[in-house]
């Protein structure tokens, strides 16, 4: 509108002045002098250039009255504010653009928090939320006896090693949905799963129930689970009372306190810790006394068996020897924290040179040649100099013993540790000992492993059986692999073997032995229990009896 206004503006003016420019020429041109034209047609330019500045200052003035009034009808949204029904309609549309990106924007940065602060496997709120909403909770006015639970999910390394990450995935799902159908009835509720295998749950002050009654209704729940699935333990609860202005460190300090004793007093037990205490590593303190006592008692270990079954008449009867340890109430610990706790508190050595020990004296006690025991060894202790000399010595004093026994390592640990590998191999060949190589079959990397550690026996990683029935390229691979292992002399296990279309399967593609829940689960070890045997073609009787 302002551009037709001007343009407007300029063809009057020119349609003014040009004419009268030329009449007023060819008027004086006969009598005037040449200077008196000259004042004329200068005095005409001038006032054609007076014309045009008023023609311009015209039409900045509207300009800025048409911006106010567009800035002023935006601030407001109001389109009527403006002169004309163009404008109002322009308007409009332009309010509309804007709410539709406006709240496009809003609903991005809604999803992007939620993205931040969600965990995406549970769908429960992560680590960043809960610092946030325990920090929120603590500034309130009202926080007086609100309550943090610590809970921890002490199967899941374990599962995730024997049984594959999806079982392991599937195991936190359902911990979450165990959490969530104990603590839905309290209103206000928050759950947080804050790290791999740590959920945690924030109550506020308006829940009226005593925390004891809380971590008894969580031990239900794990309970019920834990005879379900059959697991060694399932889950481990820490409790305690928080109010308003307390520091953050110290809630916290005492939950994981709390969580600790739980993990030393029973299975799938909790505990109560209402008092700070005057170190911030209590947790780990609690811990090392929890070790010291353990190491002090030899007795307190239980082995556990899980036999391989063979396909191979040549091969010697096998089976992988775990360990479980209880303290002196005789309550069974969490094996995968202890080791952990172990491993941070720089007793892991004393832990592993009991356990060599003791399943050195068992098999002596159970006279159980010609089987050989399978023992899993931690990877830390690789560059331990100390522990091989140990270990050297140890395997020495007895070399019947030492010929029957198995020492397995992780391959994905082995892989970055290839020189420590190579020097525990060899230490292991000289003194008659078998080695195995577990998980194997990450990756084409696999077979260069293979090569530069020749072990005696591979166990195959149960991710590749999860879809080796659908999946023709892990066919192929896992021929691959017992190709090549039976060329270097190794025999192949394969390990985590659940259906019987993957025993069959197996069999067909020469694996000289199978282990899993399928053929036998892990039992208390003793000198009557059977072993699978050489394979007739029907499932076995341990199977048929799950």
């Amino acid at each position: 509108m302002l551009n037709k206004h001007e343009g407007n503006l300029l063809l009057v003016s020119a349609l003014v002045c040009i004419p009268m420019l030329l009449l007023q020429g060819l008027w004086l041109a006969p009598p005037a002098s040449p200077l008196t034209l000259l004042l004329v047609l200068m005095t005409t330019l001038i006032g054609f250039a007076l014309l045009l500045f008023l023609t311009h200052s015209v039409r900045k003035g509207e300009r800025e009255r048409q911006e106010q009034r567009w800035l002023l009808a935006l601030q407001q949204r109001d389109p009527a504010m403006l002169d004309s029904p163009q404008a109002q309609t322009a308007l409009r549309q332009l309010l509309a653009s804007f709410s539709e990106a406006e709240l496009d924007a809003h609903r991005q940065i809604s999803e992007l928090q939620q993205q931040a602060t969600q965990d995406e496997m549970t769908g429960l709120r992560n680590r960043h939320a809960f610092r946030r909403d325990l920090t929120e909770l603590l500034l309130q006015e009202t926080t007086q006896t609100a309550i943090l639970v610590l809970i921890r999910a002490t199967e899941l390394a374990r599962l995730n090693t024997q049984r594959g990450f999806q079982s392991g995935d599937a195991y936190i799902r359902d911990i979450s949905n165990l959490i969530n159908l104990v603590v839905n009835r309290f209103p206000g509720h928050q759950v947080y799963r804050i790290s791999g295998s740590d959920f945690a749950v924030l109550l506020p002050s308006d829940i009226n129930i005593p925390p004891h009654l809380l971590g008894q209704e969580f031990k239900r729940a794990f309970d019920h689970y834990h005879r379900e699935r059959e697991l060694e333990n399932v889950a481990y609860t820490g409790l305690t009372q928080l109010s308003r202005a307390q520091n953050i460190e110290a809630i916290l300090a005492r939950a994981d306190l709390a969580l600790a004793r739980a993990q030393t007093e029973t299975i799938n037990g909790w505990a109560i810790q209402q008092h700070d205490h005057s170190s911030n590593l209590h947790g780990q303190q609690h811990w090392k006394r929890v070790l010291e006592d353990l190491l002090s008692q030899p007795d307190c270990i239980t082995l556990y068996s899980q036999p391989v079954q063979s396909f191979n008449r040549d091969m010697v009867p096998y089976q992988d020897i775990s360990a479980r340890f209880s303290n002196r109430e005789g309550i069974q610990l969490p094996t995968d924290t202890l080791f952990a706790m172990a491993q941070r508190l720089e007793m892991l050595m004393r832990l592993e040179q009991m356990l060599i020990t003791h399943v050195m004296r068992q098999y002596r006690a159970f006279d159980q040649q010609p089987h050989r025991w399978g023992i899993n060894l931690s990877i830390c202790l690789l560059q331990n100099s100390a522990f091989l000399i140990w270990f050297d010595h140890q395997l020495q004093k007895d070399a019947n013993i030492s010929a029957n026994l198995v020492f397995a390592l992780d391959e994905e640990h082995l892989k970055h540790n290839m020189v420590g590998g190579k020097r525990l191999f060899e230490l292991l060949r000289r003194h008659g000992s078998r080695s195995t190589i577990r998980n194997f079959g990450k990756g084409m990397d696999s077979f260069t492993l293979l090569h530069e550690l020749r072990p005696d026996y591979v166990k195959l990683d149960p991710l590749l059986l999860g879809t080796l029935e659908r999946d023709i390229a892990n066919q192929q691979f896992v021929r691959m692999i017992v190709d090549v292992s039976h060329r270097m002399g190794c025999l192949v296990i394969a390990e985590g073997v659940e259906e019987l279309g993957q025993k069959q399967l197996l069999e067909g593609m020469y694996v000289d032995g199978l282990q899993g829940y399928l053929i036998a689960r892990p039992q208390e070890l003793g000198p009557d229990i059977p072993h699978p045997g050489i394979f007739t073609g029907d499932v076995s009787t341990s199977a048929r009896s799950e």
